[in-house]
């Protein structure tokens, strides 16, 4: 069907385009419409660390579906999955295209290295601890209660309801 590489790009391109288009006009109608999905099996755990439960709930939702082994990766400008070997987690990250990455339910970034360390008592460096509800909540709530406050999900704090 599509023989030549052209034609296979302009195909592409069509599509990622309609993706735009329909994805610019979902967020709109997101930020009027209430997010209807919720984490309630780690509302106990919100509880226990004194977060907002309705705050958190919905970003946990939006975030990793109440995935604790999700993984986002944040790739370097003009780079995508495609510059990497499909491998395991552990040496993935370490893919020239990856710039950092996104971890557990409330998708705490790479860059927390340090806090993750401290709040969660692991070694420096071992950033699969926030896979684990538990210590990728400790680390939210001190990122929370450090004065960056919903900074850093902010995108996700927006779309959810006002009422």
């Amino acid at each position: 069907m599509f023989s030549t590489p052209i034609k296979r790009f302009l195909f592409i391109a069509l599509i990622a385009w309609i993706g735009y288009f329909v994805l610019v006009a979902t967020t709109a109608k997101a930020s009027a419409a209430p997010v209807i999905g919720r984490c309630p099996q780690y509302e106990t755990l919100l509880r226990k660390y004194n977060m907002p439960i309705d705050v958190f709930s919905p970003i946990m939702y939006r975030e990793s579906r109440c995935t604790p082994k999700a993984i986002g990766w944040n790739y370097r400008k003009g780079m995508s999955y495609l510059d990497c070997k499909l491998s395991p987690a552990a040496t993935y990250r370490r893919c020239k295209a990856v710039k950092s990455f996104d971890s557990g339910l409330l998708q705490i970034n790479s860059s927390w290295v340090t806090v993750t360390a401290t709040a969660c008592g692991t070694k420096y460096g071992d950033l699969s601890a926030l896979l684990i509800p538990e210590c990728n909540l400790k680390v939210a709530k001190v990122i929370y209660n450090n004065g960056k406050g919903m900074g850093n999900w902010r995108a996700t704090s927006s779309a959810r309801s006002k009422g």
